[in-house]
């Protein structure tokens, strides 16, 4: 992948790629009829790389100009190996009881080589200004990394065609190589751990002749959170919150027409005490996560070879800083899908964003340029044609 830093002073250029090779296996079998048992193992080698370079002088500031130096920001490579051993069990208590457990342990590797001087320094090794460049490249270093994720559940069912659930679950996300060796500033060495989370769920689903749902809340706990502290170092320590509720539904209207439903609203916030710009962080709503989203389709079906569905999707407004003093005021946008199926020809349609709206995929906000969008696509028309030999 290559694209253009534009939102960056200097718009460097970034190009990052990988190859890997896995192997996922498993093994199930019975204990008696009622205990089913799943083991295996998860095996995946990647290399990594990462470049970034400056072709241009940047332009701003007397500051900005000497610690963005042009040439080469980063150029790294990052081995990582994975091995995660797994087992799951399912027993039939009852008749209408099945309760479920699971254990998984994954080990990770990086290794990591750094292709450039290490330092604050220019390509060449010229120094900058100011106390030193930007970017910070680490000496070549090994990581590793080490979890478990245990996982339990239970499936309970209320009549032939409806059912309780619930699940309690652990899981993990190990730093990112990014995170871990594109650092800035004096941050020589990034000390991270893996992000954990402690999830639990309760849930109904079922369905009758027309009519299907599932109901779920959830309520979750995240530690260990990676983030950029205002000395833009990387760190771990951050710690949030995160409750909703989950919905949807499928319901047939009439012979030719079904409506379809998927809704979501959820508060995610701060816990930890971090301080930015003199605020304190906890309790605040995280950036960048909507209370609300979902979408609703209309579908129309006058023949088994035609198909016409109108889609509404909603966002709703979300802070874009963590102090919330900005926002992006969400959207709602339509799109018109449509498809005919003759012998073995296939005709599909797709007109997005209907009404022609502004909206933004993604929203923040910088203290260094204000408000950002990252604008969606406008109006489109899109036509396929396929064939089945």
């Amino acid at each position: 992948m290559k694209f253009l830093q534009h939102y960056l002073p200097g718009q460097a250029l970034e190009e990052n790629g990988q190859r890997s090779i896995g192997l996922r296996s498993s093994y199930s079998g019975y204990l008696g009829r009622d205990l089913q048992l799943v083991a295996g193992l998860d095996t995946e080698f990647t290399r990594g790389y990462l470049t970034e370079s400056q072709q241009n002088p940047t332009a701003g500031s007397e500051f900005l100009q000497a610690t963005i130096p042009t040439g080469r920001h980063y150029d790294y490579r990052a081995d990582t190996l994975v091995a995660a051993p797994f087992a799951l069990a399912s027993w039939q208590a009852t008749e209408e009881l099945i309760l479920n457990a699971g254990l998984r342990y994954e080990t990770l590797k990086y290794d990591y080589d750094n292709r450039m001087l290490a330092g604050r320094t220019a390509e060449d090794g010229t120094p900058c200004a100011f106390g030193g460049c930007r970017f910070n490249r680490p000496a070549d270093r090994e990581d590793s990394f080490r979890n478990w994720s245990p996982r339990l559940g239970a499936i309970y069912r209320l009549s032939a065609n409806s059912q309780l659930f619930a699940n309690l679950a652990e899981g993990f996300r190990v730093p990112q190589a990014t995170e871990l060796y594109r650092l800035q500033r004096e941050q020589t060495v990034a000390e991270l751990d893996a992000e954990e989370i402690d999830s639990a769920e309760l849930g109904i689903r079922g369905g009758d002749t027309g009519l299907g749902y599932e109901l779920v809340v959830y309520a979750m706990r995240k530690e260990n959170v990676i983030f950029r502290d205002a000395d833009f170092f990387n760190q771990s320590g951050g710690a949030t919150e995160h409750r909703g509720l989950e919905l949807a539904l499928d319901y047939k209207l009439a012979e030719q027409w079904r409506m379809q439903l998927s809704a979501s609203y959820a508060e995610h916030r701060y816990r930890d005490e971090r301080l930015l710009d003199g605020v304190s962080l906890k309790g605040k709503l995280v950036d960048s996560a909507p209370r609300a989203f979902g979408s609703s389709r209309l579908q129309w079906q006058p023949t088994a070879a035609l198909l016409a569905e109108l889609e509404w999707l909603h966002q709703g407004h979300y802070f874009t800083d963590p102090q919330n003093r900005h926002r992006y005021p969400g959207h709602d946008l339509l799109n018109l899908h449509a498809q005919w199926q003759f012998n073995s020809w296939q005709l599909s349609a797709r007109l997005l964003n209907l009404t022609d709206e502004a909206y933004a995929e993604r929203a923040d906000y910088s203290s260094f340029g204000g408000d950002r969008y990252f604008p969606g696509e406008r109006r489109a028309l899109y036509l396929g044609l396929a064939v089945e030999w």
